[in-house]
């Protein structure tokens, strides 16, 4: 499916009119979109919305893959080794 120009997007029309009428305006309302909408493109763009290749191996017949993933709340702390007594 073709996409739109994008003077028929939605998008395009909220874009306008949060610059217009909420930055250059006095539109509480409108000026708070520009913020969400900015925000969130200066976002995408520092955290990166592209996913990173981490790995890449080829499996042989037979062999498979794990993936486990912790929590980010997850601590690890360091083991000390136990003392020997003899």
């Amino acid at each position: 499916m073709a996409r739109r120009p994008s003077v028929l997007r939605p998008s395009y029309y909220i874009r306008w009119a949060s610059i217009n009428k909420g930055l250059f305006g006095d539109d509480r309302f409108w000026r708070m979109v520009f913020i969400l909408m900015t925000g969130r493109k200066v976002l995408r763009k520092l955290m990166g919305s592209e996913p990173e290749v981490v790995a890449f191996e080829r499996l042989k017949p037979g062999q498979f893959v794990r993936i486990d993933a912790s929590s980010a709340n997850t601590l690890v702390l360091p083991v000390e080794p136990a003392a020997v007594t003899g």
